[in-house]
């Protein structure tokens, strides 16, 4: 079995992160366990305290980090893995996710890839937003942050880790990745938080993430005015809450 290093970026995911933990440990296939290291960048809830329980290294980071790129760089540069799998701390991996890992990766053609994903909800809604995203990512041939991606070690550090932008970082990822070799889509599914969609507006989310990505593969507006669009809309949507 490949040495595996997990990276959970976190923040503030008290509600969310046993749950995750529990899951890296009983959906397992191989007896050895990999090494998970979570990177905070500010949490002022309990997130720490429950973590250290579970993992084998707490990153403590600034909450004036520049983005999620640095969040799993920096998660990254701490490991110890010959993979790397990023994962959402909202997400839950599927049972003998490192066996599926490890049989895409011995395709000597393969140097990295995502799972399929589910978003956690019954709502009608949800299952139009996993449509869309899925041929979204066979369009483009490139994943998304909430699919778990992974990819081998040395050849993350070949392609330059992370890109430095606060939006569609692991996208662009999969662009500099695919230089180097394919990505495997793994059909079974992770089971990822509806809670962005389902707080925003299911449909409301997914036209705004429509725009941005169109606008990102066309290159019609930098990365930091794209950034700026998203997270405006997030924070109007919040105000609107009740």
């Amino acid at each position: 079995m490949l040495k595996l290093s997990i990276i959970i970026p976190a923040l503030n995911e008290a509600e969310y992160i046993e749950k995750t933990l529990t899951s890296i440990l009983d959906n397992r296939c191989y007896e050895s366990k990999p090494e998970i290291i979570l990177v905070d960048s500010g949490s002022t809830d309990n997130t720490i305290s429950i973590a250290k329980l579970h993992v084998d290294q707490v990153i403590e980071l600034s909450p004036k980090s520049s983005g999620k790129s640095e969040v799993l760089n920096t998660g990254a540069e701490a490991s110890g893995g010959e993979v790397l799998l990023f994962l959402d701390a909202d997400t839950i991996l599927p049972k003998d996710y490192d066996k599926d890992i490890e049989t895409a990766l011995s395709d000597k053609t393969i140097i990295g890839g995502a799972f399929e994903f589910t978003l956690n909800g019954k709502e009608f809604g949800l299952r139009v937003v996993e449509l869309i995203n899925r041929i979204r990512y066979r369009i483009r041939h490139s994943f998304y942050g909430d699919q778990g991606v992974f990819v081998t070690r040395d050849i993350f550090f070949k392609a330059g880790l992370f890109p430095k932008r606060r939006l569609f970082e692991t996208s662009e990822l999969c662009k500099m990745l695919r230089r180097y070799g394919k990505l495997k889509l793994i059909k079974k599914r992770i089971l990822t938080s509806p809670r962005r969609f389902l707080d925003g507006g299911i449909y409301s989310v997914l036209l705004n993430d429509t725009k941005l990505w169109f606008l990102n593969n066309r290159g019609l507006i930098p990365d930091d005015k794209k950034a700026d669009i998203y997270w405006e809309e997030n924070e109007r949507r919040g105000e609107q809450r009740p």
